[in-house]
């Protein structure tokens, strides 16, 4: 029988961070996998025999943030004895992936937290070596989205933590210890996967009849079904750590397949009803909600969203009533519409092209071109036959991934004149001390006092801590002095590279 899920876990160079001053919260994207780790498991979640377990070293364009590295407890002396390159995980991962796909075309790939983390930077570490982006489409799951939602059908079905805020917690080791599962190294991904097989074990024993409600939609075509056949549903959702479900209407669909324009019911609709173009756009705010299908969205039947204190005391007949004015109505969609094309086009005039640099965005890999010439690159099994095609790429912005990818995978085979623009580019990105999307040399040194400073104030020794952010502080000096030498020749990388700094 063909695996059913793939679970799977990364370990990163950092959490992420802002991409500019005015962005709600972090992104993951510009971080690089250091290690993943794969298990496909058939529908009972018992294991099959295909698994992955792989580690890489740090690429030399990208800085990884301190607080990672004593997270995993792996250093970067460690990382670069690594036997295997990001370009050669990445191309591992990618063929890997597609043979597991090959023999189940429904393949669900789910992992704790992964929606929103791991598939971010799954899609970006793939896109940065010019392979397709989204192979775990379409079909995703999160076991965190299963955890909040055991917690909402009965919070007494699963014991968590409680935070700082009286909201209780998710995190996958806290999960573990609380309910007695199997944890062997957190912060490692092999034992994180194992122990998110074993909280959605967990989870199908304790949900009961409810099972298929909240897991089927992890299958994208079955959660549009259920947005579009239920005139109100049900949708689960968490703000700053509060459970909730809200009672939802569907209007349309957006300009993305699969993404629904919804109205929440505990407000009246008449206005918006009323309301021209212009004045909708201003009245809507926080009153629709997007539902997004292929991010294994949380969604029940409507009674779920009635016990809550807001919709019980509007009472079911009003919010029938207002269900039966927004699904599917027409001049709302028309003025959803005319709202999408506004935005798009205020996003268009914000937007500073000299903020966005040429590996910022993953959906530019369709408009690319020359994909037999992509394909050609990924094939050949030199890199001097790599640097011929990468140099025969008339898309500017994926000539650049291409040869950033060989200055950190055989910088030799560059050009003299490849070889100084690149590590010029560079050192403008690298040694830049103001805020970027990604970390600096700077700034991860100063993440490095930071770090010291919280362990002068615990008082405890961390021996372990302190040699780690001793060798990392001394990797950081070595490529602050290399980008900022314009005469500087190729590095030799992995083991030469360990001895050239540190001997």
């Amino acid at each position: 029988m063909p695996a059913k899920y793939i679970f799977y876990d990364l370990e990163t160079s950092g959490k992420g961070k802002k991409e500019s001053p005015s962005s709600f919260g972090t992104s993951p994207k510009w971080e690089q996998i250091f290690q993943i780790a794969a298990i496909a498991v058939d529908e009972n979640f018992q294991e099959t025999n295909q698994n992955l377990n792989e580690f890489c070293r740090p690429r030399v364009s990208i800085i990884p943030q301190p607080g990672a590295l004593l997270t995993t407890r792996r250093g970067i002396k460690e990382s670069l004895l690594a036997e295997t390159s990001n370009y050669e995980l990445m191309t591992k991962i990618n063929k890997t992936f597609d043979e597991w796909k090959k023999d189940n075309n429904q393949l669900i790939f789910i992992g704790h937290n992964s929606i929103e983390f791991d598939e971010t930077v799954l899609e970006y570490n793939l896109f940065s070596n010019l392979f397709f982006p989204y192979i775990t489409r379409p079909h995703r799951g999160d076991t965190l989205n299963l955890a909040r939602a055991l917690y909402a059908l009965d919070s007494d079905l699963i014991k968590t933590p409680i935070t700082p805020r009286g909201n209780p917690s998710f995190k996958l080791e806290k999960l573990a210890k609380f309910n007695d599962l199997p944890l062997e190294f957190a912060h490692d991904a092999f034992s994180d996967v194992k122990t998110s097989i074993a909280l959605i074990k967990y989870i199908r024993t304790k949900v009961n009849d409810n099972w298929n409600q909240i897991s089927e939609t992890m299958n994208k075509e079955m959660a549009i079904n259920y947005v579009n056949k239920n005139k109100a549903f049900g949708y689960l959702t968490s703000f700053g750590g509060k459970i909730k479900v809200q009672a939802l209407s569907m209007v349309c669909e957006s300009q993305y397949k699969g993404w629904f324009h919804t109205i929440d019911l505990q407000h009246d609709p008449e206005p918006l009803l009323a309301a021209n173009n212009e004045e909708f756009v201003k009245l809507i705010k926080k009153k629709n909600r997007y539902v997004i299908c292929n991010q294994h969205p949380i969604l029940l039947p409507a009674k779920f969203a009635i016990q809550g204190q807001i919709y019980a005391e509007i009472g079911r007949d009003i919010l029938n009533e207002r269900a039966n004015k927004v699904y599917k109505n027409k001049s709302l969609a028309e003025k959803f519409k005319y709202m999408e094309i506004n935005r798009a086009l205020e996003k268009e005039e914000m937007s500073s092209q000299d903020n966005i640099f040429p590996e910022s965005k993953a959906n530019m890999f369709s408009n690319f071109g020359q994909s037999n010439a992509i394909k050609d690159f990924h094939e050949k099994n030199s890199w001097l036959e790599k640097y011929k095609i990468a140099c025969s790429i008339r898309d500017p912005r994926a000539n650049f991934i291409l040869k950033r990818l060989i200055f950190d995978e055989c910088p030799e085979v560059l050009s003299d004149t490849d070889f100084k623009k690149i590590h010029s580019e560079l050192s403008e990105r690298l040694l830049f001390n103001q805020e970027r999307p990604y970390t600096t040399i700077p700034e991860a040194m100063s993440l490095i006092d930071t770090e010291f400073s919280k362990i002068d104030e615990s008082g405890e020794k961390k021996e372990l801590d302190v040699k780690i952010l001793n060798e990392y502080n001394k990797y950081l000096e070595f490529l602050e002095k290399y980008f900022s030498n314009k005469n500087s020749t190729p590095l030799k990388l992995g083991r030469n590279l360990l001895r050239q700094i540190y001997d």
